[in-house]
């Protein structure tokens, strides 16, 4: 890379030595400069691709090739970057990368092999912005690993489907079809149908791109010293410098390497120097120590040291001359093994925290004994199939578009839309909710999806779990989902200068970039530190979630859905219109649909809306690829109550523009299935609806009993946004519980006191009904209700709560 940019770069207000500064991997020129408007707002985004490779450990630099007029706007343009710089004062470099690459405008972006310098794309710019650009980049370890032997003769490999565990040897020149044989002799998964995870490959579909026995050499790297056995250090035998949770959950887990539900220790915020330690009550020989996330905390023990002592008094001596060891990356992540360069003798381990992310850091540890070592681990495969027998689609390779097709699918909907011609507006506008569940089926966009689920991790969360697999699974993926991946946005951080202290001021159309990635509207934030303003595009292309993964409900439950059909779960996207939005997945084990709303980390929690948010629901309308449903009556306690609430339209008339739109949706799904397996799938989703349809009257006739995480108050969002909504509890208890469980969700609800369970549902005292009522007018109205509408619903509204004495229900 000398040759091509020089043998030194700037690096902040440094010069650095090229070949130091290069670790090799792809090399980003970016050709651009200040004075430039699209380069201002190209960099931003640049710059969350930059920082999410290095995040993830991915080879990425970029080298910023300046065209501006002088060194002063270099200056402060480049003090906004987090990368390397060929210096401005080099003009002729300049000229010259430009030629070579035939650079005509900016912002360009060209593409670079780091270790040779060749060629890799000279029109890089739109490709980094690919949601698969990152996942496709080389780490440390793959360039490591390339320099390693290949193994001779089989290989065992430990097989993991459903919760099931089976052995196989590995022959590693039979290839990726022999293995696939193998896995289908012993999991009845035929070949095609099987996704793999695994053999030292963290997150991602196996990539078969790579030589098995490649893959088989790092599956084997990635298990070295899991021979050693973990001491089990009891937790009596635990303490810490300090410990942010009660005295008894410390002693129900603190930090257990195997409690359950994996509780972790977490010090408190103003402990400044965390440590964490365990006895092993006798001197005996550590070979090193074991760390796992805590599932009950987002921040994670990222640098540590370990010292070690024979007495608890002292002397503590620091373990290889204070060497820090690399912590936890994230949840249903590989636990992290630290070995020491030789064994310690010692009694009391004692891991100390380094600073890094957040003010409090969580932990599971043990310790590793050096005697008595096992061979290491076999490499291990997950192997996931579909998880409903009833669904053909899961794995079927996506049939080629073409013109009959086409022209059939043309002809299914004007079909439909004449159907729907004399249906009211909104009703027809219910189609295109099926273009959203549609692009789900996207193999390409499926395989970008996987690239980020952690499917080892939550596959071994699922496997020590007694829920049935399925759920346990989904239970994993929601934990993971809300913790360690999406994150939840009131209004942007700043792209200029970092800060959270941000306010959103408004509202403007998007770009054609923006649009491109089906954003409807950008809202503007300023930022009240700096005074300059970021735009927060509503993004609704699940792919491109998979990139920012930042956003609200509606982005939120877009990109959980995606993950749950990449998976293999048949899922819906859930519809309220009283303005949230969720999924619903099938469950073979219950026989029934599931609720799963990934803002609140909730499975199978439908009350938790009106008994615990205090939401007065009136439609909620379900989108699955092959079929759409009114679920309104698995969302209430008692029907009866929320039907007032229903009258844009009558309920015969609604039913009637569903069916025929879910007419449509089956149709245009089984228009590519062979003859056979449409009818089979048909059948089912006859048989289903039945069930449903009978599970749901059933509801309705009966009060259900609410369960303790539905009776608590919406914990996603910041607290003031709540409840404004009107959403932050139907009851004193229910806000109290929400506040508390603002960081985990519903999963770390318990079941509520005595007086929540106690307390009537009543509208707070203090609320003036005059400006109830016109907050409601103007909520009606913003749905898209003329005024006359909204005027008479609201009065039905006033009417209704008054019957009931419960003044302004409705106003949420």
């Amino acid at each position: 890379m000398e040759g091509i940019v020089g043998a030194k770069l700037l690096h902040g207000s440094s010069e650095v030595e090229t070949s130091k500064a290069l670790q090799g991997g792809v090399v980003a020129l970016y050709f651009s400069a200040h004075w430039c408007p699209p380069c201002q707002g190209y960099t931003p985004q640049l710059k969350k691709v930059y920082e999410r490779a290095k995040r993830e450990g991915k080879l990425f630099d970029v080298i910023f090739v300046s065209s501006d007029r002088d060194e002063a706007s270099f200056r402060q343009y480049f003090a906004s970057m987090p990368w390397h710089a060929v210096p401005f004062s080099d003009r002729a470099k300049e000229q010259a990368l430009k030629m070579i690459y035939q650079v005509r405008g900016i912002p360009s972006v060209v593409l670079l092999d780091g270790a040779t310098g060749s060629l890799v794309d000279a029109n890089g710019r739109g490709k980094v912005m690919e949601p698969g650009f990152v996942a496709s980049l080389p780490t440390t370890q793959d360039l490591a690993l390339a320099k390693l032997p290949s193994p001779e003769g089989p290989v065992p490999v430990t097989i993991y489907h459903h919760g099931r565990e089976y052995e196989i040897e590995c022959e590693p020149d039979e290839g990726y079809e022999m293995l696939r044989m193998q896995i289908f002799s012993v999991t009845d998964i035929p070949a095609e149908q099987q996704r793999l995870f695994g053999l030292g490959q963290a997150k991602g579909v196996l990539n078969e791109q790579v030589p098995l026995p490649r893959a088989l050499v790092r599956a084997m790297a990635a298990q070295k010293n899991t021979g050693y056995k973990v001491a089990g250090v009891p937790k009596e035998a635990r303490k810490a410098s300090s410990n942010e949770f009660p005295e008894e959950q410390w002693h129900a887990a603190g930090g257990v390497l195997t409690s359950d539900p994996g509780w972790g220790w977490v010090h408190k915020s103003k402990d400044d120097n965390p440590w964490y330690q365990m006895d092993l009550q006798e001197v005996r020989k550590v070979a090193g120590v074991v760390l796992r996330a805590g599932a009950d905390h987002v921040a994670w023990v990222k640098k540590f040291r370990v010292c070690t002592a024979t007495t608890e008094e002292g002397p503590w001596d620091a373990v290889d001359a204070g060497r820090e060891f690399s912590g936890l990356s994230g949840l249903m992540l590989p636990e992290v093994r630290a070995i020491f360069e030789s064994p310690v003798e010692t009694r009391f381990v004692r891991i100390e925290c380094l600073p890094g992310g957040l003010d409090r850091r969580s932990l599971r540890a043990d310790v590793l004994l050096a005697d008595d070592k096992d061979q290491d681990k076999p490499p291990t495969i997950v192997v996931l199939g579909n998880f409903s027998a009833d669904d053909p689609f899961e794995n079927m390779e996506a049939a080629q578009d073409n013109a009959q097709t086409k022209m059939i699918e043309e002809q299914h909907l004007a079909m439909l839309q004449a159907k729907l011609s004399n249906a009211q507006p909104r009703l027809q506008n219910q189609v295109n909710s099926l273009q959203g569940v549609q692009r789900y089926e996207s193999r390409a966009l499926q395989k970008q999806a996987l690239a980020e689920i952690p499917v080892l991790g939550i596959d071994e969360s699922a496997r020590s779990s007694s829920e049935s697999y399925e759920l346990a699974f989904m239970r994993g993926l929601l934990r993971w989902y809300k913790h360690d991946f999406f994150s939840w946005c009131n209004a942007p951080k700043c792209e200029h200068c970092s800060s959270g202290n941000t306010k959103t001021v408004g509202a403007t159309q998007p770009t054609r970039e923006e649009q491109y990635f089906l954003a409807g509207n950008v809202e503007v934030a300023q930022c009240n530190l700096c005074g300059l303003q970021t735009r927060f595009p509503r993004y609704n292309d699940p792919g491109k979630l998979l990139e920012t993964r930042t956003g609200r409900c509606g982005e939120w439950a877009n990109c959980f859905t995606l993950l749950c059909r990449a998976l293999g779960y048949e899922a819906r996207h859930v519809h309220d219109w009283t303005d949230h939005v969720w999924t619903e997945i099938f469950s073979d084990s219950l026989k029934r649909w599931v609720h799963a709303d990934s803002c609140e980390a909730a499975l199978d929690a439908p009350l938790m809306y009106e008994k615990g948010w205090g939401k007065k629901l009136t439609y909620v309308i379900a989108f699955a690829r092959d079929h759409v449903i009114d679920v309104s009556r698995r969302y209430t306690q008692k029907f009866d109550d929320l039907l007032p609430r229903r009258t844009e339209f009558s309920e015969q008339e609604l039913q009637r523009v569903l069916g025929a739109i879910s007419e449509f949706s089956t149709d245009r799904s089984l228009v590519q299935v062979p003859e056979a397996t449409a009818s089979q799938r048909r059948a089912a989703l006859e048989r289903r609806a039945k069930e449903e349809q009978d599970q749901l009257l059933g509801r309705s006739q009966e009060a259900k009993e609410v369960k303790a995480e539905e009776q608590v108050g919406r914990t996603s969002g910041d607290a003031e946004w709540r409840s404004q909504r009107g959403e932050l509890g139907a009851t004193a208890a229910a806000k109290e519980k929400a506040l508390e469980l603002s960081e985990t969700g519903l999963e770390g609800s318990s079941a509520p006191s005595s007086a929540a369970k106690a307390e009537p549902e009543k509208a707070p005292a203090s609320r003036d009904p005059q400006a109830a009522a016109k907050q409601r007018f103007a909520e009606l109205v913003a749905s898209g209700l003329s005024p006359n509408e909204a005027a008479l619903q609201v009065i039905q509204d006033l009417r209704l709560c008054s019957t009931r004495g419960l003044g302004t229900a409705g106003t949420d």
